[in-house]
């Protein structure tokens, strides 16, 4: 779609194009394909929507929605193409830099769902001091998993791993304090992320070398969130971190091939079936790239609002949404030939669970001034 051919779309416009492709309303565009989709079983029907809303996962397919480059326009010198998102930007200015937030909603009227949005304004948010904090009193006021404006299956979770880590960081500093709740919980998150990539990531490494790891790799996550420039269109690129994230996992397991040979996707296939340094080595680097995304941009984007993301691959999208259809289909799981898979790469506990599913390595990211305001 030619971003310059309509007026700027609002959040309303955005959740209906978001709504049919989740969908699948094709009708709107090739009536013919509505008896094929259905008969195939590609197309949600009421049961299945009631699930994804009790998941909690919505947010999660929208976020990728929201910020992979589906548009022509854009002046990016780091991708081709626009978001939704950076549209919606355009609109709104505040969006922009993080000030304002959005997120979406299943509404069943007249035995018909649709997506709704959740939009809410610097101003609004403001009164509520911020995205994070906002959260943080509707879960202790609501005693409900899924809270305004995360509206997210894990943000309770991850508030309960803040507080365990919190308890650990006041036996080693017990004069440990902090002006907010924002600060205080952002900060936990920052000491323990490296961590929790480096397990997730599923090295075998000792105790000391995961210990050297974690922390090499902390300090590499703060640098990054030191040294980015703050203009529009100051992203990093993913190529660049993960190359660095790569070495420092490198140097703790000496058995990970080259980040070169690992990205490598020539005859990749037939080359990871008969080396396995090879095949574990992919094995990991898939692992990085979800884990980087679960435990760090993640959390900063939509639990504390401070992170844009974009993803260029839209094939990656529809591939994602396919397999998701087809968990939902079949109560969230299906048939799987688990020897087959952990022959080749044994990546099948993430990529076939539906809460894992929509976390991936994007194309560019950048920190909002919205997170920035607290550290200037």
């Amino acid at each position: 779609m030619e971003n310059g051919d309509f007026l700027l779309r609002n959040e309303y416009e955005m959740c209906e194009f978001f709504e049919d492709i989740l969908f699948m309303k094709t009708e709107k565009f090739s009536p013919e394909l509505r008896h094929e989709l259905e008969e195939r079983k590609l197309r949600l029907n009421n049961e299945d929507i009631a699930l994804l809303d009790k998941t909690g996962v919505l947010n999660r397919i929208f976020r990728r929605w929201l910020q992979t480059t589906w548009l022509y326009e854009g002046d990016s010198k780091h991708f081709k193409g626009e978001t939704p998102r950076q549209e919606l930007a355009n609109l709104y200015p505040d969006l922009e830099n993080g000030w304002d937030f959005m997120s979406v909603k299943l509404r069943k009227k007249n035995e018909e769902w649709n997506v709704a949005p959740c939009y809410f304004s610097k101003k609004w948010l403001e009164e509520e001091r911020n995205i994070f904090e906002f959260g943080l009193k509707n879960l202790k006021d609501e005693k409900n998993e899924f809270v305004e404006p995360q509206l997210d299956c894990e943000f309770k979770t991850f508030i309960a791993w803040l507080l365990r880590t919190e308890k650990v960081a006041k036996k080693i500093n017990p004069k440990m304090e902090h002006k907010n709740d924002f600060i205080k919980y952002l900060m936990l998150f920052f000491e323990t992320a490296s961590a929790n990539i480096v397990l997730n990531c599923k090295t075998n490494l000792t105790k000391e070398k995961f210990g050297k790891a974690s922390f090499e790799l902390r300090k590499y996550l703060f640098w990054l969130f030191e040294n980015q420039p703050r203009g529009k269109d100051n992203y990093w690129d993913i190529d660049d971190v993960f190359f660095n994230c790569w070495n420092i996992l490198r140097k703790a397991d000496k058995n990970l091939v080259s980040y070169k040979d690992a990205v490598d996707i020539g005859d990749r296939v037939q080359r990871i079936e008969r080396d396995k340094l090879l095949q574990k080595s992919a094995e990991v680097l898939y692992r990085l790239g979800v884990s980087f995304d679960r435990y760090f941009l993640f959390p900063l984007d939509r639990y504390f609002g401070g992170m844009e993301i974009v993803w260029t691959d839209t094939q990656a999208f529809l591939n994602e949404l396919a397999i998701t259809i087809n968990l939902l289909k079949n109560n969230l799981s299906i048939e799987r030939n688990l020897e087959a898979e952990k022959k080749f790469l044994d990546i099948g506990d993430i990529t076939y669970d539906i809460r894992y599913i929509w976390f991936a390595p994007s194309t560019s990211f950048r920190f909002l001034g919205s997170i920035y305001r607290y550290f200037d």
